[in-house]
């Protein structure tokens, strides 16, 4: 069987939309990158529907079904190369500043992790605290590696009420119009694809390049709300008909193998796309499989040392059916690990694996792999010189996309707060006066310095005078809460430090819902920790409040 690769680049002539999975419901994030399925649909459109013509039933199973012409992803180009994926085990020093043009990166799949006496630490794992790269993608094959991030852009779009000319909500709450925005890729970036086409001879497979071309065009759109200005709109060139993936030399740490591994030696196997794999065993969708696979596959020739892997759903929408298809959990594109030939390895059965790749799905781009050459402790990253489509990660992120952070990590500490004080209140015994309610809820007002040290001071003082008076004081240690506490007890609780960090859980929050990064986001979240205090207090006490007013009303 000869393998062959129909190269070409895409210049998106408008913003482009591929929708990645998650989000919130009014917004739409999108892939750095235009996967294999979309083209895939494109050509599937291009040949339409077959009907029972014999000879179109044959064509449309050879170039879309049959598994013979797989679809890879189209990544970003960098410095006219088409690039990769970038490894998951490359990082660099958190908080250090860096070159304009280099980045000096550490590769952890160079470390095993297992220091044993009378070895150095650092030889086991590195010592500073590590970061990614912050880049998405890198250039594999050129004489350095290049790490780039294709531009990204956000646009805010109003849904309105076609008769009242606006967002508006109904007496029960139902929302008329919304107000939803969309990232998309930015227009005038270049990304490059390959087509892999498998036959039984070079005429066969150039008939099938041929016969792509043809049925694809100049042209391509590519993304969802093309009526709205999006659309990709690409502009294709056709490139030349290679016989590997990658092309090109490398350097040291980032070289593709292109020679027989000799036994003892070190090499990597690198997830370019994500890997789809059932396990053998239960018949069930296992990410965690794909290391039986590998290891029942080089049973014989290598042994696997360690692996640098993360997971992640896929999924996708059929536009034919109008509907979304299966999403099945997958090992992330990136994905590192690392052999030991236990004999020699002939190249050609390492290209054998290329070619055919791993697990499900392969003919939509999934499963792709590249060997590289055994990986360094230490290596210099490349900026592209062209930095028009690469962003500086290790600076402040800007002032708009830091307010819109802490915008939405507010918006959902005020949720938490909502539920909290509710299930506070579901069991509330012996109510304070509505007098002593106001009182407390007065120095909420002020700053919260303020305001944390007089309720403490009311309500813990040192001496008599700085706390609140004895009735007071009964009325406060009488109401009890849900869960039994004395609503005295819980204002105390609530105004320290590590009881509202610890009630917030700012890793999670700053997990679900950052945008410029996990630790800024965490670091907000914990440095607001009076703020949430006070929020809550007023929560519980304002909820007290109506239900002394509640309870009046049905006594009157």
């Amino acid at each position: 069987m000869i393998y062959r690769y129909l190269s070409y680049t895409l210049t998106l002539g408008s913003p482009a939309i591929l929708s990645a999975l998650g989000g919130d419901p009014n917004s739409s994030s999108t892939l750095l990158f235009i996967p294999g399925p979309a083209v895939r649909g494109a050509l599937a459109k291009a040949l339409g529907d077959p009907g029972r013509d014999g000879a179109k039933q044959q064509e449309f199973s050879d170039l879309v079904l049959g598994g013979r012409v797989r679809y890879l992803n189209v990544y970003p180009s960098a410095g006219g190369r088409r690039t990769f994926p970038m490894p998951l085990s490359l990082r660099r020093e958190k908080n250090k500043a860096e070159e304009s043009q280099t980045v000096a990166a550490t590769d952890i799949a160079a470390f095993d992790g297992h220091c044993t006496d009378g070895h150095d630490l650092s030889a086991c794992w590195p010592e500073e605290q590590l970061t990614s790269l912050g880049e998405a993608f890198i250039s594999i094959g050129g004489g350095k590696p290049v790490a780039m991030h294709p531009t990204v852009s956000a646009r805010i779009h109003h849904q309105r009420d076609r008769r009242k000319g606006r967002a508006w909500k109904d007496q029960e709450g139902t929302t008329h119009g919304a107000i939803f925005t969309f990232e998309s890729l930015d227009a005038g970036q270049t990304f490059q694809g390959l087509i892999q086409i498998r036959g039984e001879t070079d005429e066969a497979c150039r008939q099938a390049a041929d016969r792509i071309r043809e049925l694809l065009g100049d042209t391509l759109l590519v993304g969802r709300s093309r009526r709205a200005g999006y659309g990709g709109l690409a502009v294709i060139t056709w490139g030349e008909v290679r016989d590997r993936e990658v092309r090109g030399a490398g350097s040291e740490g980032l070289r593709p193998v292109t020679e027989d591994i000799a036994e003892g030696e070190t090499f990597r196997l690198l997830l370019i796309s994500a890997c789809i794999v059932r396990n053998p065993q239960t018949g069930q969708m296992d990410p965690e499989a794909l290391t039986m696979i590998l290891q029942k596959r080089f049973s014989g020739p290598a042994k696997l040392l360690r692996k640098r892997w993360a997971f992640e759903i896929v999924g996708g929408f059929n536009r034919k059916w109008r509907l979304e298809t299966p999403q099945v959990p997958a090992v992330s594109a990136g994905s590192v690990f690392v052999f030991e030939a236990v004999q020699d390895i002939p190249f050609a059965e390492l290209q054998q694996i290329e070619h055919e790749g791993l697990g499900e799905r392969r003919e939509e781009g999934f499963g792709r792999v590249l060997f590289l050459d055994a990986p360094l402790q230490r290596l210099n990253v490349y900026k592209p010189e062209d930095d028009r489509m690469s962003q500086d990660r290790s600076g402040e992120p800007p002032d708009l996309v830091r307010e819109i952070e802490q915008r939405i990590l507010s918006r959902r500490v005020a949720k938490k707060i909502e539920e909290e004080a509710a299930k506070l209140l579901a069991q509330v015994k012996h109510l304070p006066t509505n007098s002593l309610i106001g009182r407390l809820r007065l120095p909420l007002r002020k700053g919260p310095d303020e305001a944390i040290e007089t309720l403490q001071r009311w309500l813990d003082g040192h001496q008599e005078s700085e706390r609140l008076k004895r009735p007071a004081m009964e009325q406060l240690e009488r109401c009890r809460l849900d869960g039994g506490q004395t609503l005295k007890d819980w204002l105390l609780a609530a105004s320290r430090q590590e009881n509202i960090v610890q009630w917030i859980q700012p890793r999670v929050l700053a997990n679900r819902h950052h945008i410029s990064s996990e630790e800024t986001a965490g670091e907000f979240l914990r440095d607001e920790w009076k703020r949430w205090a006070l929020l809550l207090m007023d929560a519980v006490l304002a909820g007290l409040a109506l239900r002394n007013k509640r309870e009046e009303g049905n006594d009157g």
